[in-house]
């Protein structure tokens, strides 16, 4: 039995492939816009399947904006602009044709993110002794990987960044993975529009996180530290802390209905993909 997974993270993968065709000359026709979109989407669907040998893949998406996040903080990722129109009547296009390539789709549960959904599966197949590949642009699931689970990054500048149990400390400036939601929870993540603790940002956000670790042995310090700037943020903004910690931790234990066949890739797509440029 092959054991290993395609995961892909649709909402971002599918913005970057509609961004990249998406013509500056208004005078391009709508259909040319459409024809160049899943020209790309199916390329790279293909692409990503020569990476391995899958026995399974899935394609997550987000069904709304709407999640837990949003009641923790309602301007959660309010600083997107909302889905273009045209890319949202093409959705039941692009499951069918991730569908022609032998990946099926599925939403995440409401209340929740297609990361969740992605964090839910990697930890149960894993735990399965399934090996997990995820592919996508963020670095919010870069949280995700163990000995068994990688992290695809496609980077724009430099292809493809994998990240796995072995490199993973080399590729994210000495962190491990259980650290990034702290990460992100000190430094903020202007993307998903919160800020984290003021004054904080990436560079001391990730010495503190060398120095002590973990949240519990940084607050257990916080006496200790010798008076400054970031001492007196983090003292005034704990319940921050909290808040963005929520927002930046993947669920990894959401219910949700599903048969491990549904995501069989079929031998026909896989044959079909591997002798396709």
């Amino acid at each position: 039995m092959n054991k290993r997974f395609l995961l892909i993270d649709g909402n971002s993968i599918i913005y970057r492939c509609f961004h990249a065709v998406y013509p500056k000359d208004p005078n391009v026709l709508p259909a040319k816009i459409k024809e160049n979109f899943f020209d790309l989407f199916t390329s790279q669907l293909r692409k990503w399947l020569k990476l391995n040998s899958y026995g399974y893949g899935l394609l997550a998406l987000d069904v709304d904006r709407k999640s837990f996040r949003t009641e923790i903080l309602p301007i959660y990722k309010a600083n997107r602009e909302p889905m273009p129109q045209e890319l949202v009547d093409w959705f039941p296009e692009i499951i069918l044709k991730a569908r022609e390539e032998g990946i099926n789709a599925l939403y995440a549960p409401r209340g929740y993110e297609a990361d969740d959904l992605i964090g839910t599966l990697s930890r149960q197949l894993s735990e399965a002794d399934y090996r997990v590949d995820i592919i996508t642009i963020d670095k919010d699931l870069l949280q995700l990987v163990n000995h068994l689970v990688s992290v695809i990054r496609i980077k724009i500048s430099s292809g493809l960044e994998i990240n796995n149990h072995q490199n993973f400390s080399e590729l994210n400036e000495g962190l491990s993975p259980f650290q990034i939601p702290l990460l992100k929870a000190l430094a903020g993540d202007s993307s998903d529009n919160y800020s984290g603790i003021p004054g904080i940002g990436p560079k001391n956000a990730t010495k503190l996180i060398t120095d002590y670790q973990t949240k519990e042995r940084l607050l257990s310090s916080l006496d200790n530290l010798p008076e400054s700037r970031i001492k007196r943020s983090l003292q005034a903004n704990l319940e921050t802390l909290e808040k963005c910690l929520q927002l930046a931790t993947i669920q990894t234990k959401i219910r949700f209905k599903y048969s491990l066949s549904d995501f069989t890739i079929k031998s026909e797509n896989n044959s079909r993909t591997r002798k396709s440029n």
